[in-house]
Order: structure tokens, then sequence, then C-alpha cells
């Protein structure tokens, strides 16, 4: 049986919001480069690195090289199984202590979730993204069509990586404040942070919560016939 001081350095491995984004990640979209976890904790990468010497010292992360890249993945089954209990165990505290009743309003509309949109606004620009048929629900879950490649490319979304990453593309992830779903994976990733380079949305670093300016209120509406003014929080 581990002894506590072998119980404790795990549990102080996963003590950090920005390290539990990266295990849940890891966990969600398997192999991610060092970059792509930064972005995911939404912090600086070379805070991101630390983190990860941290993760990899008690045996949560493995990491191989692949050429100039340095590649992180869950270490094994039972980590998976870790970040599962913990997560459940979370999950079923915030239900008991009503934690979502506690949070500002603009973060439950618009917020991140890892490194991709979610809230009120994340189930919205997902639900158009369906109902003007630029993604559809494939077999193992949602898939781009032709109009959504043409689409995705207009805005400067470069799905053809996303295809040739490690990381999985395109999940649907369940939105506990909205009790819906948004997008996950590494396209959401990019186009969370398409949205940030033109303007549409703002978040200071470090901050889970996400505005929407005039300029992307626009934006939605005229490319998702989106009018999400009454319903997220502007700047």
């Amino acid at each position: 049986m581990a002894s506590s001081n072998q119980i404790a350095v795990v549990a102080a491995a996963m003590g950090d919001p920005a390290r539990v984004n990266m295990l849940l990640s890891l966990r969600y979209d398997g192999v991610l480069t060092a970059t792509e976890l930064a972005h995911v904790a939404n912090i600086a990468p070379s805070t991101a690195s630390e983190h990860l010497a941290k993760l990899a010292a008690a045996n949560l992360v493995s990491q191989q090289k692949k050429g100039r890249k340095r590649l992180y993945a869950l270490a094994d089954g039972d980590v998976c199984d870790l970040v599962d209990g913990v997560s459940a165990l979370a999950e079923k505290n915030r239900q008991k202590t009503a934690g979502a009743a506690l949070l500002p309003r603009g973060v439950l509309h618009s917020r991140l979730c890892l490194d991709h949109l979610a809230g009120a606004l994340g189930c919205l620009v997902t639900n158009a993204l369906f109902d003007r048929g630029l993604l559809h629900h494939g077999i193992s879950g949602p898939e781009i069509t032709a109009n959504g490649r043409v689409w995705f490319d207009q805005i400067g979304v470069d799905v053809t990586a996303q295809d040739q990453s490690a990381r999985c593309p395109l999940r649907l992830c369940h939105d506990w404040s909205e009790d819906a779903y948004h997008l996950g994976g590494g396209v959401a990733a990019v186009l969370l942070a398409t949205f940030r380079r033109h303007d549409w949305v703002r978040m200071r670093r470090g901050e889970v919560d996400v505005v929407l300016t005039p300029k992307g209120v626009r934006a939605l509406k005229d490319r998702l016939g989106l009018d999400a003014r009454q319903t997220v929080r502007q700047r």
C-alpha cells in the first residue's frame, strides 16, 4: 500500500487548476504538445513547462520526442481512471453545493472549458454550426461537412491541420451550466483562437470569463445567423 507521503505527491501534482486542465485535455484529446497544453491551461509556455515537469515527476504524464516537438499523454490507464474519479467526485460536490449559482452570470454565459468556448455562447455557436449544415453527427462524433470546411476556411481555421494532429479534432463536451453540449477538441480550440484574433471575443490571461464584442455580435449574425445580443455578456 502506498504511504501517505506518496499519496500526497500525487494529490499535490493535481492541486492546481492549470495542471488539472492539462490532465483533462489529455484524457479527452489524447496526445498533445507542450504548446497546445499551454493554450489549454491559458498560461505562458514557460509556465506550462514547469507544470508539466511536476506532472511528469508524479508519473501522471508521459512524454516522447517527435522531431522538435515534445508530445505528452496520460501515463497509463490508472491515471485515466484517476482523472475520471476525481472529476466525478467534483461534479457530485458541485451538485450538492449548487456551485453554478455562485459564479458570476457572465462566466455562466460565456467562458472557457479548457481551451475552447463554453457556456451559453459556446452552446449557441455549436447548435448554429449543426443547424446550418456545417457540422453533422457522424458515427464517432461530430464531423465537418464539405460546406463546413469552406466556412471554417473563410474565417481562417485550418481544418486540415487539425485532421493531421494527434489531438482529437472534434468532440462534444457536456456543458454543466447549460445542460447542453458545446464543441471540444482541436478544431474548437482553433475556433476560439480565431474568434480572439478577429476581436469577436476577448478574455484575460488566467481568467475563464469570455466577453463577446460588438464586432463579434455582427460576425455571428452575418456568418451563422445567430443573434447573441440577448443571451451573452458583451463589451
